[in-house]
């Protein structure tokens, strides 16, 4: 801790000079009368200490500048001679009745961590239209870890990015980050990938032919949206429910085309046959030529007549006829 004895003050001023430039009287008498200081450990906003961050004092002076603050990181002490000084010469009424032995000040710091940068890189490749924001989840990866970086806090948000380049198909970036410290622009070179993530839904394990899938099958892994081809399924609604038309190994993104509805209908096996003669509807026995899921084509064979003919499935082990169901669905179509 460093006693502001050994700290500049105002530019390459001691705490000397100061001392007896605040033993000087000024143009004005009791100005003010404060009873108590505003704390013993005071943290400041500013590079500058003022009055009124020291004295709980309502005057024209709460605004005057006494010294510059510390350096970020270290701790100023005021002892209780050189805050009497500074109560005479601005007539405070101020006496030491709590036997105050010092103050200490330092300045309040915030801190600019690895994944603020991050996230300032994501906001500004999408304000200029690098990645698309409604498309994923962005993630930056740097190429060099990067420390945490701690500033004043009155300087905190003066950011700026500058010379960002940015190489679509690779998701390679390379920019200038700089930031404010001690009124000073200080910039870091910054590299890596900026890319859009996507949840995909992976199966946990291998899932076989026919096996009817279902939500304890499933879990969702990120994948670069560059990298989705755009038969891959994105929502579990497309694929619980359905069951595999092959072996599907896991942890792989799912195709439109590698499932498919289960059958309800397997060949050879005896199954409920409708039609529609007229107003009337029969039930007949058939046998299953074709596998088929719901609303499948199948071919069937009456048992009574052993005559073959193109059915629709409709449910487990049932099915109707081919022309009675496109009838059954021009009725709807027309009631509608």
């Amino acid at each position: 801790m460093a006693n502001f004895a050994n700290i500049k003050f105002i530019r390459q001023a001691s705490f000397l000079a100061l001392l007896v430039a605040l033993l000087l009287p000024i143009t004005a008498t009791n100005i003010a009368t404060a009873q108590q200081l505003k704390a013993t450990q005071i943290i400041i906003n500013e590079n500058v200490v003022r009055l009124g961050d020291i004295f709980d004092v309502d005057s024209i002076f709460v605004n005057e500048e006494l010294f510059q603050a510390p350096p970020l990181g270290r701790k100023g002490v005021l002892t209780a001679t050189m805050l009497n000084a500074i109560a005479v010469k601005f007539n405070i009424e101020w006496r030491n009745i709590n036997n105050v032995e010092k103050v200490t000040i330092s300045r309040k710091s915030r801190l600019i961590t690895a994944d603020d940068v991050k996230q300032y890189l994501i906001d500004y490749a999408t304000e200029n239209q690098h990645i698309i924001a409604n498309i994923g989840q962005p993630r930056v990866q740097l190429n060099r870890p990067l420390a945490n970086i701690v500033i004043a806090a009155n300087e905190y948000n003066n950011f700026v990015i500058t010379n960002f380049v940015y190489r679509p198909y690779s998701d390679q970036f390379s920019a200038e980050f700089s930031y404010v410290k001690d009124g000073q622009y200080v910039t870091k070179i910054l590299g890596g990938k900026i890319e859009n993530l996507v949840q995909v839904p992976v199966f946990t394990s291998n899932i076989r032919r026919d096996q009817i899938i279902n939500a304890d099958h499933i879990k969702f892994l990120q994948i670069n949206h560059r990298q989705l081809a755009d038969n891959i399924i994105l929502d579990t609604a497309d694929i619980i429910g359905k069951t595999a038309k092959n072996t599907i190994r896991a942890l792989q993104p799912i195709t439109y085309f590698s499932l498919k509805y289960p059958d309800l209908v397997k060949k050879n096996t005896l199954i409920n046959l409708k039609f529609k003669l007229g107003r009337l509807q029969l039930n007949i026995k058939a046998r299953a030529l074709t596998t088929g899921a719901k609303d499948a084509i199948i071919r069937v064979m009456n048992l009574e007549t052993g005559k073959q003919i193109d059915a629709v499935v409709t449910g487990e082990d049932q099915a109707m006829t081919l022309n009675s169901y496109a009838n059954k669905a021009t009725r709807l179509a027309q009631s509608n």
